[in-house]
């Protein structure tokens, strides 16, 4: 199996292993990808030849290509699901994805993902992501509700994937939070990487990867007893990990039920991560001129909440 992966700005000069283990898979370790380097499964096809150092300093534009062993055939079995679809075309589509479903199987998680439902309703996905991630080009989190887009051939994976890379996607959230930002509107421009202790959390660290949220606050509601709550438009110019809710949990402003992030999620359980993937726009891979905008209304549980809260 040969994976395929390209040196973006974030990662100009980054060591290899470390660019590696980030864009050549889910939920691999820096020794992995250390393994991969020393046993000659490393190449950097730009310079036509193997990539045998760890501390390599890669360079943006670099293109790389990892030969590895295939694993044994996926166990993932297809599984009836509700996955609306929002557009649709021969090579890739856009869908709603429910909150409370992972986008692919991870380590300690045995249950459904949105692989599973992927592979019930379509019969044509794209294999570039390997075969756990059959057709995910991106992700959102588990609690993360919104638009995605899903790849059917591996020509629309890769393209796909390089508009990711080189921010051409533009990508709008909205987020009820506690409080409310000291400036109405900004950006946050912190690093993050992962927690060094809570291994199952993100946190702004010096050594950590760039990360950038723009943030819009759409209406503050103050409640009955003092609190104040908060809609925020957001908008990211890179894609890390929890980044929304790391960067609003550290401004005072965490994501309404955020279990993960805010101290006083229980207190919201019935509505959920109130975060959600609204819009996205991105010029169409393989027709010039061409844009496609797809945009959801809010949940449900998104306007309860808001009728609600005033009364909090």
């Amino acid at each position: 199996m040969q994976i395929f992966v390209t040196v973006s700005e974030d990662y100009d000069q980054s060591r290899l292993d470390v660019f590696l283990k980030d864009n050549a898979g889910d939920d691999l370790s820096r020794s992995t990808v250390q393994k991969w380097i020393d046993s000659g499964f490393v190449t950097n096809k730009t310079k036509e030849q193997l990539a045998s150092k760890n501390g390599y300093k890669v360079t943006v534009g670099e293109e790389y290509v990892v030969d590895v062993i295939a694993r044994p055939p996926s166990r993932l079995e297809p599984i009836p699901m509700d996955i609306p679809v929002l557009y649709d075309e021969d090579e890739f589509m856009v869908i709603h994805k429910k909150a409370g479903i992972a986008c692919h199987s991870g380590p300690g998680d045995d249950q459904p993902s949105l692989v599973n439902g992927l592979l019930h309703q379509f019969k044509n996905l794209s294999a570039t992501g390997g075969e756990r991630r059959p057709g995910i080009v991106h992700r959102l989190d588990k609690p993360t509700e919104g638009v995605l887009i899903i790849a059917k051939t591996d020509r629309a994976h890769a393209a796909l994937s390089k508009m990711f890379q080189e921010r051409l996607v533009e990508k709008t959230y909205y987020a009820w939070v506690l409080q409310a930002p000291v400036e109405a509107e900004g950006t946050i421009n912190l690093p993050i990487g992962r927690h060094p202790v809570e291994r199952v959390k993100m946190c702004v660290r010096e050594d950590g990867r760039m990360a950038v949220t723009h943030y819009k606050t759409e209406k503050i509601v103050q409640t009955q007893t003092g609190r104040k709550y908060s809609l925020m438009k957001l908008g990211l110019e890179t894609g890390r990990t929890h980044q929304i809710r790391v960067h609003m949990a550290k401004i005072g402003c965490p994501v309404v039920g955020d279990t993960l992030y805010s101290r006083s999620a229980k207190d919201y359980a019935q509505y959920g991560l109130l975060l959600f993937a609204k819009r996205l726009e991105f010029p169409h891979p393989f027709i010039a001129d061409k844009r496609i905008l797809v945009e959801l209304d809010f949940p449900e549980r998104f306007k309860t909440f808001e009728r609600k809260c005033p009364s909090y």
